[in-house]
């Protein structure tokens, strides 16, 4: 295993597949140690404040991508693909078919926490910006977002007036603007752990120094 708990299983055999119609449950034998191994294709992504799945259109396109790109086949025939075998990536609480980049995430615990690292990686995802950086060798990250999920549409949308604010905050931040934003990474950073509303941790990266005019 690696740092981040992968272990890669290789060209394990698929021996059964349930499909409900928006969670797939694809099971991977590992013959050398006996055990089994379940890949989930979920077009639902988990509410928090519902406290159940509900449809994700985004979530379900990519699993529809992601049926035909691992086993050429539509999503609702992927009882078809048993007996294929591919490449299983294992993780701690789950299994993929490709590796996932894993973002840690502070506890509540953390909250005061006060270190300098670098920023190892910045992008933007058209939803919010990620700042990427590595803490006693976990990577976390810092978002900035600028869109609201609409609960009628099931869906994430940019709001334009937060977006500008944000690219505004994100320019006195730093000092760089958000259409060079990789030009943050590399550079030092320090950050301290807070809590909104008592039960939601993050990071929140401290503005660099001013430079004196």
């Amino acid at each position: 295993m690696n740092n981040m708990g992968e272990q890669i299983l290789e060209q394990l055999e698929l021996v059964d597949v349930e499909n409900d119609g928006n969670k797939a449950v694809l099971t991977f034998l590992d013959e050398d140690n006996g055990e089994i191994r379940e890949v989930n294709f979920n077009k639902q992504s988990f509410d928090q404040d519902k406290g159940k799945f509900v449809d994700d259109p985004d979530k379900a396109e990519k699993v529809e991508e992601w049926s035909q790109e691992y086993f050429n086949l539509p999503f609702d025939q992927l009882g078809q693909a048993v007996g294929d075998r591919k490449d299983v990536y294992a993780y701690d609480r789950f299994n993929a078919l490709w590796p996932v980049k894993m973002i840690s995430k502070f506890s509540k615990d953390d909250e005061g926490q006060i270190f300098e690292t670098e920023v190892t990686k910045v992008h933007d995802d058209g939803k919010a910006m990620h700042i990427e950086f590595e803490y006693e060798g976990d990577t976390y990250e810092s978002k900035m977002t600028y869109a609201d999920y609409l609960e009628a549409k099931k869906q994430w949308f940019v709001n334009p007036q937060k977006q500008k604010k944000q690219y505004a905050k994100f320019e006195d931040k730093f000092g760089i603007s958000p259409d060079n934003m990789e030009e943050l990474e590399g550079k030092s950073i320090m950050v301290e752990v807070k809590v909104a509303f008592g039960k939601f941790p993050y990071a929140e990266i401290k503005p660099f120094a001013k430079k004196k005019k």
